[in-house]
């Protein structure tokens, strides 16, 4: 019976921590080993997890300075002595029969990668929770040429989350899959430089993983070097394309992950911490738009396929370089945009109380 190890990274989740530790005890496959990497906790993290080692031998602590997530889970993959890789968070947890469902796949198929489906979880002040199931679009086994051919329907449904996967470790050994010191989507990273090579692919139509947020528990703050990250991960992805020679069958994600970078940064602008001033903010975005391929992104995607009536005005508004109006609408977006959503879902959990059905979205659920 073949080894899984469950690499967890760990910082400052002292509330949630026993939840995550215990999901990956409960797991009906025997033959695990759980890696709890404490990067530089503050709080009761770290004997959290020295308390379990000491009950479950199954159970590996490493204690080391912040050096992030990327990092620790680099350190988890050094120990690692199982034919196979899984990515949890602490903050998170899994259903029981995850690893012995997946792995059981994965040596049916020799696949370098299982792929299945997750629930996100949102907690709401009031306590309640809000549930919604993420499955793959894609069904069973691909090889290599497959998974290239079939890639945007892949791309539709996270591509660069890690717990919704189960990967091989010999694979990873062999193409120096590893993290990056990146703050911010290193997981994006990871996963580009792992599905480029990947030569098996299974995609299973289960949900297994919890994804758990509070709402309004998003630190939204100014990052300095945000659009830097953003920019990095759509570089390395069109360069992934272009090993595949599919830079023209992708280039419309191509565009969005250029895209994606500007849009993150009009975001990122926006927040209230912003030591930018609105002359610099302007400035800022003009500077970025000439950047060739972020240009390019802007005016090559069809608004006529844009649903998002938001995302159209902003491109709109960015061809014609209005980089101010652009700024404004993102700022209303951003603070506006939180107190309206609010505002819908009372008005949605009033309706659904009151007439047992959503009569908002016309439907029953």
């Amino acid at each position: 019976m073949n080894k899984v190890s469950i690499i967890m990274p760990i910082y400052n989740v002292a509330a949630q921590l026993e939840r995550a530790i215990q999901s990956a005890l409960n797991q009906t496959y025997p033959n695990i080993e759980i890696i709890l990497v404490n990067d530089g906790s503050t709080d009761e993290s770290g004997s959290i997890c020295d308390t379990y080692q000491q009950q479950d031998i199954r159970i590996k602590v490493i204690h080391q300075p912040n050096a992030g997530s990327g990092y620790a889970r680099n350190a988890g993959m050094d120990v690692a002595t199982g034919e196979y890789i899984y990515f949890a968070d602490p903050d998170d947890y899994f259903d029981i029969n995850l690893i012995e469902e997946t792995v059981k796949i994965a040596e049916k198929v020799t696949a370098d990668m299982v792929v299945f489906g997750y629930c996100n979880e949102v907690i709401q002040k009031n306590g309640q929770v809000t549930t919604m199931e993420h499955l793959p679009q894609l069904k069973g086994a691909f090889t290599q040429e497959k998974f290239r051919d079939q890639f945007r329907n892949h791309y539709a449904v996270s591509p660069y989350a890690l717990w919704n996967k189960l990967y091989r470790h010999e694979f990873l050994l062999q193409h120096q899959c590893r993290f990056t010191n990146q703050k911010v989507g290193q997981d994006a990273l990871f996963n580009q430089v792992v599905q480029r090579s990947v030569k098996k692919v299974y995609f299973h139509q289960k949900a297994y993983y919890h994804y758990v947020s509070m709402e309004g528990s998003a630190v939204n703050r100014y990052r300095k070097e945000r659009f830097t990250y953003e920019y990095t991960i759509a570089n390395q992805f069109e360069q992934w394309m272009m090993c595949w020679n599919k830079e023209q069958d992708y280039k419309d994600l191509i565009y969005r992950e250029y895209w994606g970078a500007l849009y993150l940064e009009l975001s990122n602008l926006s927040w209230k911490d912003s030591p930018l001033t609105s002359r610099q903010k302007t400035a800022r975005i003009a500077e970025l738009m000439r950047n060739e391929a972020v240009y390019e992104a802007v005016n090559g995607i069809r608004l006529e396929e844009e649903s998002n009536a938001f995302i159209k005005r902003l491109l709109q508004l960015l061809r014609k370089k209005q980089y101010d109006g652009a700024l404004r609408l993102m700022h209303f977006r951003v603070v506006v945009g939180k107190n309206f959503q609010r505002s819908f879902r009372w008005l949605k959990n009033k309706f659904t109380n009151e007439n047992g059905v959503n009569s908002i979205n016309g439907n029953g659920r």
